[in-house]
């Protein structure tokens, strides 16, 4: 476990900046447009990541683990396709709709307040971020969101029905982020030295960036259920510790599967989390974005192709890197 150390420095850096950007929400309002452009640049970047390092990075630990053999065409189609389907499944098993109960609609209102606006457009923006599928009805969402300013609150027990199963859906994607940290880890050793290699930088990197957008979206809505600020800690608390969880496990987990299969398994946990990455890049943060977040079209397209280039060179400067 040679490069343990670097996973174990990069997964706290990750944690803390992680947790350090979901707390401001409770300090200071952030417009729509901010967070959809942080978005956009990790959208990018998680596709630079994937199709310019990742990708190709497990495919030469793959390929280099076992020269003798023919070219593994067939366990390369299954490790992306696995990575993709365990993100699809995920999604659509373990969302909100899958959990909560639908509350009772009230009377529409013949114009809606501006909280309620507000609230549409945090909302939007955390499914759009997320792939997270609001299931309570956004009128009765936006009220409990209103009286959370007021002496009364909401009910302790409504709230915490609203705000498990987001925590819980954006947690099982923040553990499959940690796979692509561990392998990258483990697939370039870099000895007993603290400095992380190229493939390890270029998706903690991608990690970082993807992950801001994504924590100031789920404390805006855990506030806007109505749950006391100290739960909404906890909550962000627990999003920001399981990517780091999942590249810890995955290292350990990885390096004993590596030993025994002669590196095969780093290669196949890279291409899957390749999978993972692109679902989440093409699936859950749509490239074409959403109507609601404010940003043209020009603006999108320049910081998603500005967030793909930026993988690949920062890996060409860092140079290659690998530990063959």
């Amino acid at each position: 476990m040679s490069g343990f150390l670097p996973v174990v420095i990069m997964s706290a850096l990750l944690a803390a900046a992680s947790f350090a950007i979901g707390v401001l929400p409770l300090a200071f309002a952030f417009s729509n447009a901010t967070i959809a452009k942080l978005s956009a640049l990790g959208t990018g970047l998680l596709l630079g990541a994937a199709l310019g390092v990742v990708i190709p990075e497990g495919i030469e630990t793959l390929v280099t683990s076992s020269p003798s053999t023919e070219f593994p065409t067939s366990t390369l189609a299954l490790a992306l396709l696995a990575g993709f389907t365990c993100m699809l499944v995920l999604e659509q098993l373990l969302s909100p709709r899958s959990h909560a109960h639908p509350q009772p609609a009230p009377p529409p209102s013949p114009k809606p307040a501006a909280a309620d606006v507000q609230f549409d457009v945090e909302l939007g923006e955390l499914e759009r971020t997320e792939g997270i599928d609001i299931d309570w009805d956004r009128s009765t969402a936006a009220a409990a969101a209103t009286a959370a300013k007021s002496p009364e609150g909401a009910s302790s027990a409504d709230s915490i029905a609203r705000a498990y199963p987001l925590t819980l859906g954006l947690v099982l994607h923040a553990l499959a982020d940690g796979l692509a940290l561990g392998a990258s880890a483990l697939s370039s050793g870099t000895g007993v030295s603290a400095v992380p290699s190229r493939l390890s930088l270029v998706v903690f990197l991608a990690l970082v960036v993807h992950k801001a957008p994504t924590a100031l979206a789920l404390t805006t809505s855990l506030l806007a259920t109505a749950l006391p600020r100290a739960q909404c800690k906890m909550h962000l608390a627990v999003f920001s510790a399981a990517t780091p969880v999942g590249a810890l496990l995955s290292y350990v987990f990885l390096s004993i599967l590596g030993e025994r299969s002669e590196g095969r398994w780093p290669g196949i946990a890279l291409l899957v989390s390749g999978g993972t990455f692109l679902y989440v890049a093409t699936v859950v943060q749509p490239v074409r974005g959403s109507s609601a977040d404010g940003l043209g079209t020009k603006t999108r397209t320049l910081l998603i192709v500005l967030g793909m280039v930026i993988p690949f060179a920062v890996g060409a400067v860092l140079g290659h890197g690998h530990g063959h």
